[in-house]
């Protein structure tokens, strides 16, 4: 491997260690991103901006404080991607749709302005279906974003221009968001670690379109690392009054998990998922018996429930309808059809159809919550195929389907019950394509989420570093 590869696929520790010593500097580190990303974005497109000076002039300030051995904390000199569905002070808030203004956010979002207290070095902007509406991530304001592994695959979404920088060594972690799957989809489709912690548990601000359905995520390479982004994000912000308190005593430490004492529920359907794929099962499989083989209780169970789909479509929906009321028709005519349907949709649910869809989410959290009074953690697909065609919003094997969310069956119910989940790369499809796992756990209940997590990367070791897409050109 090159020097430039070295660099771009660091995690947080080597990094630091690297500054440290004096081995590298910031200034380094983002000059060579910057030049990947130059050479790289046009044909991945995960970026909507690279943003070079804000880099640079972060990246210089960094190295002097690495100079003087006075880091601002953990992500000091760490290059990271910020999904355009959270502000950036001073970079326009367009999510990923030509109805929005192209003028500069004069704040930023509660996540970012922690990562930037600690020093981070913003390389980019990446990409999101329009304001986050869709698995996939094709956006009317952007185009197509593809996969690291095959160009010719998509890349998931929402969050899909976040997984595909972490994915090709252009950023070293992003911040995401999650309402339905879209830190975990992407990150599962690109073959990276994807955290939507506990709903509530990060600030958010402005609120989301989505309401409760959605929170701010983490995408890295390595579990630690993304466990190491958490705790810096997990800070009360004012300007969230719904936020969970922090934890008194910071973030969970993983590494003090019992593992053993934990016990594990299997599924690869939860009892409604349809057309699983024998691949996919077969990954989730062979990660049960990686847990078997280290002394960990797997059992084949699930909570007994029906596809909550409905009730999900009606929250997600009514959120767009009221959220984007006052859209103009000089806006709603430049919106694509995806978002177009939502927002339609979502303004024709009457007042009993969502109280009766809050009912059904409290009552699939109380099923949830029961089921986790017997078992610490419930493994799954991520999703019920690899990544497809990028084009594509729907594989070929779900076109007949009813609902185009049919593939996604296991991202949405977490966050209606708003429990913490990860996705670890399972290993590659016959097509070598990654395909995701998904760890699931009790709301608070990260620690044996991110232990078990961490726990399956180190059984299963991982993917190979560079993306069988980007070792010619990277």
């Amino acid at each position: 491997m090159t020097v430039e590869l070295d660099i771009r696929f660091m995690g947080l520790d080597a990094l630091r260690h690297a500054y440290a010593d004096g081995t590298l500097t910031p200034v380094q580190v983002a000059e060579t991103l910057l030049a990947a990303a130059d050479a790289l974005n046009p044909r991945l497109n995960c970026f909507t901006a690279v943003t070079r000076e804000i880099a640079l002039s972060q990246a210089r300030a960094s190295t002097d404080r690495w100079r003087d051995k006075a880091p601002l904390g953990p992500l000091d000199g760490i290059p990271i991607s910020i999904k355009d569905t959270l502000m950036v002070r001073g970079i326009p808030f367009r999510r990923g749709s030509r109805a929005t203004p192209d003028t500069p956010a004069t704040q930023n979002a509660p996540v970012v302005d922690r990562v930037l207290e600690q020093g981070a070095v913003v390389i980019g902007i990446t990409t999101t279906p329009e304001f986050g509406v869709g698995p996939i991530t094709i956006s009317p304001l952007t185009g197509i974003t593809r996969n690291p592994w095959d160009l010719s695959k998509n890349s998931g979404g929402s969050s899909g221009g976040a997984a595909a920088s972490v994915a090709a060594g252009l950023a070293c972690v992003a911040l995401a968001t999650d309402a339905g799957g879209s830190t975990r989809i992407p990150a599962g489709f690109c073959g990276v670690v994807g955290l939507k912690p506990t709903g509530g548990r990060l600030p958010t601000y402005p609120p989301n379109v989505a309401g409760a359905l959605s929170c701010p995520g983490v995408i890295a390479r390595s579990v630690g690392d993304a466990a190491a982004v958490m705790d810096v994000l997990a800070q009360a912000d004012s300007r969230d009054a719904e936020m969970a308190d922090p934890p008194a005593a910071g973030w969970p430490d993983i590494g003090k998990i019992q593992l053993r004492a934990l016990r594990v529920a299997l599924t690869t359907d939860l009892g409604y998922a349809p057309r699983v794929s024998e691949e996919v099962i077969g990954r989730v499989e062979h990660a049960a018996a990686q847990l078997r083989d280290t002394g960990l209780n797997v059992e084949r169970r699930h909570p007994e429930i029906d596809n909550p789909i409905d009730t999900f479509n009606t929250l997600f929906r009514a959120g767009f309808g009221y959220a984007l009321r006052n859209f103009t028709d000089d806006q709603f005519a430049v919106i694509g059809d995806t978002l177009r349907a939502a927002v339609t949709k979502g303004r024709g649910i009457s007042l009993h159809d969502y109280l009766e869809a809050q009912d059904a989410r409290r009552a699939l959290a109380a099923t949830f919550a029961r089921f986790f009074e017997e078992f610490d953690i419930l493994l799954t697909p991520m999703t019920s195929v690899p990544a497809f065609e990028a084009d594509r919003w729907v594989p070929e094997s779900f076109e007949d389907m009813d609902d185009p969310r049919a593939w996604t069956p296991f991202g949405y119910p977490v966050n209606l019950i708003q429990c913490p989940a990860v996705t670890v790369p399972g290993g590659l499809s016959k097509d070598g394509l990654p395909i995701g796992l998904q760890v699931i756990g009790p709301r608070f209940g990260e620690e044996k989420v991110l232990a078990v997590a961490a726990l399956l990367e180190f059984r299963l070791q991982g993917l190979p570093k560079i993306p069988t897409a980007l070792e010619t050109v990277a």
